[in-house]
């Protein structure tokens, strides 16, 4: 018995000379930027798998500069308009996070949703090893991992009051964004002006001194039908896809 689904996704493959992607914490105070999925064997070598994170914060970051460049008023991250204080939060041009709907939705709020509406895309995960490793992973992809060994010091005295370690990756990594929901073309295009305004900013830590630079090679825009069957009790899997070129310039061309 034959189960398919048909969807359309936008697959980027990029490039980052160095990248601190997200935040979290592992065992003895140890910090990463990694988040550790699991480990695996190939070819009797083990490796550890990790999720890259922070691509969904860095797009949707991007499109709120993009908008703000183009006089265009969206959502903002946050969803608070000031602090108990009375501060204003807020740039000028920008709402609180979801503020506008039903209404009055902005166009941004119209792909990435919020906690009132479900969001027009899915990322999906990117999971890395070791380009050390032998052998081939399957559903992960291959690039340099490092960790840089730091130490916090006491102001003043210099003292060593806590040493961490940092895990940075390096090289080249494809993702893919998976489009939940159909999109007018000026939402589409506004989606993959967004993803092109990404190299704009820093992506996850250490931006200021000189990490998270993302290098965008290559954007597809993809119909593709997958379709999954048992053979002798075996799941198999077959994709097909087609490159959407033409639909692609004519969104980028509606914005």
């Amino acid at each position: 018995m034959l189960v398919a689904r048909t969807f359309k996704r936008i697959k980027i493959q990029a490039k980052t000379p160095i990248a601190k992607p997200g935040n979290g914490v592992i065992r003895g105070g140890n910090t990463t930027n990694l988040l550790l999925a699991y480990n695996e064997q190939a070819e009797g070598k083990a490796g550890s798998r990790y999720m890259v994170k922070g691509l969904r914060g860095m797009l949707n970051h991007a499109m709120m500069a993009l908008a703000q460049q183009q006089g265009i008023e969206v959502c903002h991250s946050s969803d608070k308009r000031e602090t108990q204080a009375g501060v204003r939060l807020l740039p000028e041009g920008f709402h609180p996070n979801g503020s506008c709907f039903p209404e009055n939705e902005c166009i941004k709020h119209k792909i990435m949703g919020s906690i009132k509406k479900q969001s027009l895309i899915r990322f999906d995960s990117v999971i890395v090893v070791s380009d050390n490793l032998k052998g081939t992973f399957e559903d992960a992809q291959k690039i340099h991992i490092g960790t840089e060994n730091r130490t916090s010091l006491m102001y003043k005295t210099k003292k060593s009051i806590q040493n961490f370690k940092d895990r940075y990756i390096g090289g080249r990594l494809i993702f893919t964004i998976e489009l939940l929901g159909k999109l007018t073309k000026k939402e589409l295009g506004f989606l993959l002006k967004g993803i092109l305004y990404m190299p704009e900013l820093r992506w996850g830590r250490g931006g200021n001194n000189g990490a998270g630079k993302l290098v965008l090679e290559n954007i597809q825009l993809q119909k593709v039908r997958l379709e999954r069957t048992i053979v002798k009790g075996k799941v198999q899997e077959e994709t097909k896809v087609q490159n959407l070129w033409r639909e692609m310039e004519e969104a980028l061309q509606s914005w």
